[in-house]
């Protein structure tokens, strides 16, 4: 027989959880927008030297890092306020599609602006998406295993009586 005290102690938005939505909602977004500040004003350094495709990659990589803010933001306001298993799975496509796709989008758009120059990219990338697919893989294995996501995110009616009586 499962203590009630136990069931309740880990319930809620605290410990790891509280800190995956503090670094969704405000760490990566500040993140993301540093970085492609960053790599922006690389770019136009050189942008010269790149031709015509300078200014469509630029307005490209800021549409992508953006939109991956936004995602990030939106994942944490979804964790933190729909208590419903399928945030934990639209966490953990975002986290998934934030690792993957700006970096192969980045690389797409290198290979059709700059054909030349897009082969020395791919390390890069590859190494990008390396990176944030281990802090993917991290936090979906949290998500999966962790008590307190179990008892706070709803799976079904079953799920809600066991939890709240």
């Amino acid at each position: 027989m499962v203590d009630k005290a136990d069931s309740t102690e880990l319930q809620g938005i605290g410990g790891w959880l509280a800190f995956l939505i503090v670094i969704l909602g405000l760490v990566t977004p500040l993140r993301i927008i540093l970085m492609a500040t960053v790599s922006n004003k690389e770019i136009m350094e050189v942008a010269d030297l790149l031709g015509s495709g300078s200014e469509t990659y630029l307005t490209f990589n800021w549409v992508v890092c953006a939109l991956s803010a936004l995602v990030s933001i939106a994942v944490a306001i979804r964790l933190a306020n729909v208590h419903r298993w399928s945030s934990v799975k639209i966490c953990i496509a975002g986290l998934w599609g934030m690792a993957v796709l700006p970096g192969l989008s980045d690389l797409a758009m290198s290979a059709i602006l700059f054909p030349k120059l897009a082969g020395g990219a791919l390390p890069d990338v590859a190494l990008g998406i390396g990176q944030s697919s281990i802090s993917a893989t991290l936090w979906t294995a949290y998500l999966l295993r962790s008590k307190r996501v179990a008892n706070t995110y709803i799976r079904d009616l079953s799920d809600t009586q066991r939890i709240f009586g």
